[in-house]
């Protein structure tokens, strides 16, 4: 079990040490690997207060004058406050800038409304250059900072927090973490994490379970050969619906002609306005594992 956030952190310490041109920029947002890094890289670690805007700015500039650049912020806030600078400087520029986005979905739940996170796939998604990774174990993690920082533009990291599972078999993009019969689940990030505490059941299902890392670009080819094997996939997240990646998805295997049926399974398309725990969100929206499940036909 590893906690995602501090797996993220601790790869990212591990990238300022190589790289003595890396700088890490926070916006008023702190965490346990925060503090290390502050102690260990006074000068390249700067905090630029509630102004998310402004950090994107700052970061362009850095990577202009060929400095890596991590930005650290929550979720909810990064992706709608600083859309307009994100697109045209960072994408539009290709800049080497790379955002770490802490909270997504309804990772920060007790905090209500005004913090969670349910479009910013979507939303990075349909910008050119920008590469998204939805880590769900300490080696996804590992592999979405080594391959921001070994390639040219910017990227979004989805941190969410919390002890997650490892798996022997994960690699970058698309991996085959359990095989099925007919139905397969694909999905990403917080609910891997959640769909692992069940492997027993979806063994004894024979529902298969695939995860993605690196959303955008995506390993299409990949995705489509594990597809062939199936009738049946259910795309799970906890986007709106009109947002969610499984949309993407769907257009693939449609342009593919396969002959695997999808379903989406998302919130509902309205603005949950409590707080609470995440897990109990989930129960209400039905996105527990067993509502889940149940939708599932063996």
């Amino acid at each position: 079990m590893t906690d995602l956030r501090d797996s993220i952190f601790n790869y990212i310490i591990k990238s300022m040490e190589k790289n003595k041109d890396s700088y890490f920029l926070s916006i008023d947002q702190g965490s346990f690997g925060y503090e290390i890094l502050k102690k260990k890289f006074p000068q390249r670690c700067i905090n630029i207060g509630i102004a998310e805007q402004n950090a994107i700015g700052i970061a362009s500039g850095l990577a202009l004058e060929n400095k890596i650049v991590f930005v650290y912020a929550i979720s909810s806030f990064i992706y709608s406050r600083a859309y307009e600078q994100i697109k045209l400087n960072l994408c539009s520029m290709n800049l080497k800038v790379c955002i770490i986005s802490s909270g997504p979905g309804y990772c920060y739940a007790p905090d209500g409304p005004t913090h969670y996170s349910l479009d910013d796939i979507n939303v990075f998604n349909s910008l050119p250059n920008m590469k998204v990774y939805s880590p769900y174990d300490d080696k996804t993690c590992k592999q979405a900072i080594s391959d921001f920082v070994n390639s040219k533009g910017p990227a979004y990291i989805r941190t969410d927090k919390g002890t997650f599972y490892q798996h022997s078999n994960s690699v970058l993009d698309v991996t085959h973490i359990l095989k099925g019969k007919k139905n397969l689940i694909i999905t990403h990030g917080y609910f891997v994490n959640l769909f692992a505490q069940k492997f027993d059941l979806l063994k004894q299902k024979k529902i298969g379970l695939v995860a993605i890392n690196k959303l955008k670009p995506l390993n299409d080819s990949k995705l489509i050969n594990i597809l062939k094997k199936y009738k049946n996939c259910y795309f799970i997240d906890d986007s709106w619906p009109n947002a969610s990646f499984g949309l993407y998805l769907t257009s693939l295997i449609h342009q593919r002609n396969l002959k695997t049926n999808i379903k989406i399974i998302s919130s509902k398309e309205e603005f949950y306005k409590l707080g609470g725990k995440r897990d109990e969100i989930f129960e209400k929206l039905n996105l527990d594992t067993r509502s889940i499940l149940s939708k599932i036909k063996n």
